[in-house]
């Protein structure tokens, strides 16, 4: 791979990746690659140590240890290029997200919920009563003991005399009141039923009125 740099060994020749220690093939140490120089030729012919040079041509990889570091060697590769292209998917995938955030989180509006007014409950009108037909008075007249009375004596001390008042039609009473009153008095004294006091001497009136009709009797006060 492109990414890891060569060293070519000066004992055999062959390349290697630098990060082995030693030449796959003839197994020199990667220190006295890259600063010893090859031996050269004896001018003189003497005979020394040298390494026994590959023949040119030859593809074939020596077997052994070699071969195993060889191995070992594509394997690291291998695995170094798959981490490197995962972390370039992870970093393509972070890119592409972080442009996409904005639009993919837009917020969805929520609609207001509906709020629904009940009107109020209309009252109900009370009914008005209808009022009863008001029967007409035609006349009112004042009697004692079932007699017609215009004129009578009362003495101070006496009895108190009850007096009736007689309405014409009798219906009309049930929806006309009837009233009594005293002209004087000081005088006479007329409660509610018609009853009839003498208190001082002189002249007085006892009224009784219904339906806007009244009828009136005379009644002398002497003196005691």
């Amino acid at each position: 791979m492109g990414f890891i740099p060569e060293i070519t060994c000066r004992r055999c020749g062959n390349k290697f990746s630098a990060i082995h220690s030693r030449c796959p093939s003839c197994g020199a140490p990667r220190k006295q690659q890259a600063g010893a120089a090859p031996r050269a030729a004896d001018p003189e012919g003497q005979t020394g140590e040298q390494p026994a040079a590959r023949p040119a041509g030859s593809g074939k990889r020596p077997g052994g240890k070699a071969a195993a570091l060889f191995s070992s060697n594509t394997k690291w590769q291998f695995l170094f290029g798959c981490i490197l292209i995962v972390l370039v998917i992870v970093a393509v995938i972070i890119l592409i997200s972080a442009s996409l955030g904005p639009s993919a989180k837009k917020p969805v509006e929520t609609p207001e919920p509906t709020v629904e007014v009940t009107p109020p409950p209309t009252p109900t009108p009370t009914p008005t009563p209808t009022p009863e037909p008001t029967i007409p008075v035609t006349s009112v007249s004042i009697s004692f003991l079932g007699s017609p009375l215009k004129e009578f004596t009362q003495r101070i001390g006496a009895d108190p005399l009850q007096l009736k008042a007689d309405v014409y039609p009798v219906e009309a009473v049930t929806t006309a009141k009837l009233t009594w009153r005293s002209s004087d008095e000081s005088i006479i004294t007329v409660d509610e039923t018609g009853l009839v006091t003498a208190v001082g001497p002189g002249w007085a009136e006892v009224i009784a009125e219904c339906g806007g009709v009244a009828a009136s009797c005379k009644v002398w006060v002497p003196n005691p």
